[in-house]
């Protein structure tokens, strides 16, 4: 005989409930997630801007050394962000550079500053601008630069004293031995170059004019030595 089942159905044959799933909120991520969108955005304007107000200055292609005459092909222009502590020269203003000398050296790659080049005109009034051959051990071991102040010594003025000049003494002060005392004559390097093979160092010497006739006599005949002043102004 069949029984009516009255009330709860078994466990197992009942359908599992699921539980409404919950959604979890995690303000943390929210706000790390928002920081790195303003951060972003923040960014990207700081490029936008740095960009927008950038110059184009000048820089040096390659070295450039005291005293050479200065052309457009050693020079360059970069982006760069103004900056109040930099001295530098826009590119419109690399014209006024052509044609000038170095005042001072200038690395390969760096800015260029406007007091980068100067007027000065070799030889000056009065100036004489004489060649002098040394060999090993007639000029200093330092390399000489343009711009050097040195003194040409005449090491054997005796041909002076056959052509009826006036030696002096190293103090400037006049010969009491006839031409057994050294001749010193100032001046200042304008172009210097050396010969690997030989050692032989030429330098073109500045001098006043007065005394470029005895300072080439004693260099054509291998009579002149030269000696480096201090580099200090």
């Amino acid at each position: 005989m069949r029984q009516d089942l009255v009330g709860d159905e078994p466990a197992a044959s009942r359908p599992p409930i699921v539980a409404a799933a919950r959604t979890q909120r995690r303000p943390l991520f929210a706000v790390l997630a928002g920081l790195l969108i303003l951060l972003g955005a923040a960014g990207g304007a700081l490029v936008f801007l740095s960009t927008g107000s950038s110059v184009e200055a000048v820089a040096a292609r390659v070295s450039v050394a005291r005293g050479q005459v200065m052309t457009a092909e050693m020079f360059t222009t970069v982006q760069i962000a103004p900056d109040q502590q930099l001295s530098l020269m826009e590119a419109s203003e690399l014209p006024l550079l052509l044609g000038k000398r170095a005042a001072h050296d200038v690395a390969a790659g760096s800015l260029v500053s406007p007091e980068a080049g100067m007027e000065a005109m070799v030889p000056g009034s009065g100036r004489t601008v004489v060649g002098l051959s040394l060999p090993p051990g007639a000029e200093p071991a330092i390399p000489l630069l343009v711009g050097d102040r040195v003194r040409v010594i005449l090491t054997e003025p005796a041909y002076a004293c056959a052509a009826g000049e006036t030696t002096e003494s190293l103090d400037g002060s006049p010969a009491t031995a006839g031409c057994t005392v050294n001749v010193v004559i100032p001046g200042t390097v304008v172009a210097t170059a050396r010969d690997e093979a030989s050692g032989q160092v030429s330098v073109s010497v500045d001098v006043a004019a007065a005394d470029a006739p005895r300072t080439a006599a004693a260099a054509a005949l291998g009579r002149a030595a030269l000696v480096l002043d201090s580099r200090d102004t």
